[in-house]
């Protein structure tokens, strides 16, 4: 039997879009997808533009991570369309923030280039350390932590633990080692969050990526500084401290020379300078 007129056949279709027949024959059992011409006698499958139109949506939405589930309820709205948008945007916040941890993650050593970018609201979790030394503040904030996995409070992945250094002298060249404060501070979710949790604004920053043992982190500060007066801003917060490259045994070494910082500034325009 001639192939119906303006439909295309199943090689066709999956030819064009990359797959395979089975994969093509999987989606529909899956109902994701149907034939615009099921020949009754043969059984042959044909495919419509329309077809080829919304192969090619679902095989975008399987590419940015979404299990066909998820497409099927998208597609043929099993959620409202603010849930499917909340639900890509942050696929796509996640997404996008594994590709900036890899790319810091790849700093070379010497690189201190300043980056300006925009801070979400976090809710957190929060302790304050009056520290002796280094080492001592890696046990609080360790001590801290346990007791939140032992609480079982769910921990956000939108944005990784940080800790707060309550300094303003951090940008003036001061980097005390020995007798500071730390908060160390862990996202958590908004849902039944406690009432002592405190919430981080969103709002402008410049951050620099360290690689290099902690204590040569004063280089970092430098160069914020500098970036932040040379660009009009003012401190809009305290700095902030990620620490990115761990061991994988969860070790941190304060020395090592591969450790990955990053350091966050919280920034705002220096009203002195707004016309």
């Amino acid at each position: 039997m001639p192939k119906p007129k303006g439909l295309f056949s199943i090689g066709e279709i999956a030819a064009v879009c990359g797959v395979s027949i089975d994969t093509l024959r999987f989606y529909e059992t899956k109902e994701l997808i149907s034939p615009a011409h099921i020949d009754s006698e043969s059984g042959y499958r044909y495919y419509s533009r329309e077809n080829l139109l919304r192969l090619r949506t679902i095989l975008g939405l399987k590419d940015a991570g979404l299990s066909l589930l998820d497409i099927r309820e998208y597609l043929d709205g099993g959620k409202h369309t603010d849930q499917k948008l909340a639900g890509l945007l942050e696929r796509r916040g996640l997404l996008d923030r594994a590709i900036e941890n890899l790319q810091i993650r790849g700093i070379k050593t010497g690189d201190l280039t300043v980056h300006e970018i925009e801070l979400p609201e976090r809710l957190c979790l929060c302790r304050t350390v009056e520290a002796k030394d280094g080492t001592h503040a890696l046990r609080a904030i360790g001590k801290f932590y346990d007791e939140l996995i032992r609480g079982g409070v769910p921990i956000s992945r939108a944005w990784p633990e940080f800790c707060e250094y309550p300094d303003d002298g951090l940008l003036r060249g001061e980097f005390p080692v020995a007798d500071f404060t730390v908060t160390a501070c862990l996202p958590i979710y908004n849902k039944n969050a406690p009432p002592e949790a405190v919430c981080y604004p969103p709002g402008a920053a410049v951050t620099v990526n360290y690689r290099g043992g902690y204590y040569g982190l004063r280089e970092a500060y430098e160069v914020l500084s500098q970036y932040i007066e040379a660009h009009g801003y003012v401190s809009a917060g305290y700095p902030q401290e990620i620490y990115v490259e761990i061991d994988a045994d969860g070790s941190v070494s304060l020395d090592d020379a591969d450790n990955v910082t990053r350091v966050i500034v919280p920034v705002k325009r220096n009203p002195d300078q707004v016309k």
